[in-house]
């Protein structure tokens, strides 16, 4: 694998509760010290827009070139559900999804049987996704891939930080977002 491999990672940026729409960002490097773009999408806050979202950024200019998809977690805007299954299999890209900490899977049902009307939809589509796995100091759930190629990969494209750089640097524009609204 080369060390400039070209790969995309999506966060979202901060929002408030009254916010109804996000701003998810996608960071496209080659490797770890090369950005080559940067892409910005409105979504819905809680909607179900996401995975549209993402596909589209995807299949933009750089797409040819793309060999990885990251996402930081599977909900964006709240609880805005990226399906790794579809953006997988539109894209024809491996979908690797990197969370900080494990997560809590039960408290996060219980949030959206609280707050949603179509809960059970919700619920199934995260039920469907591999189970997060242990990696280094991460978790990671991943579709259209194994799991050497994962490691392989996130091993080349992370800097200094424990998760790949355009995931790094797609948070941190994010996070830039709550100056504005200040």
């Amino acid at each position: 694998m080369k060390k400039e491999i070209e790969v995309i990672g999506f966060d979202d940026a901060p929002f408030n509760r009254s916010d109804r729409e996000c701003i998810l960002i996608g960071t496209y490097m080659r490797g770890s010290c090369i950005i080559d773009g940067i892409y910005f999408r409105k979504f819905e806050k809680d909607g179900m827009d996401i995975t549209k979202k993402i596909i589209e950024v995807v299949k933009d200019r750089h797409y040819p070139k793309i060999k990885a998809v990251f996402l930081y977690g599977i909900t964006f805007g709240g609880f805005n559900i990226a399906d790794i299954y579809e953006i997988n299999e539109k894209t024809e890209k491996p979908v690797i999804v990197v969370i900080d900490k494990k997560p809590n899977i039960e408290k996060m049902f219980s949030a959206i049987e609280k707050h949603f009307n179509d809960s059970e939809e919700r619920i199934s589509l995260i039920k469907s996704f591999p189970k997060p796995e242990k990696l280094n100091d991460i978790y990671v759930q991943y579709v259209g891939t194994d799991k050497n190629f994962v490691k392989k990969v996130i091993e080349i494209t992370k800097l200094k930080s424990k998760i790949p750089e355009c995931l790094r640097i797609s948070h941190l524009i994010g996070r830039g977002f709550l100056d504005i609204k200040k």
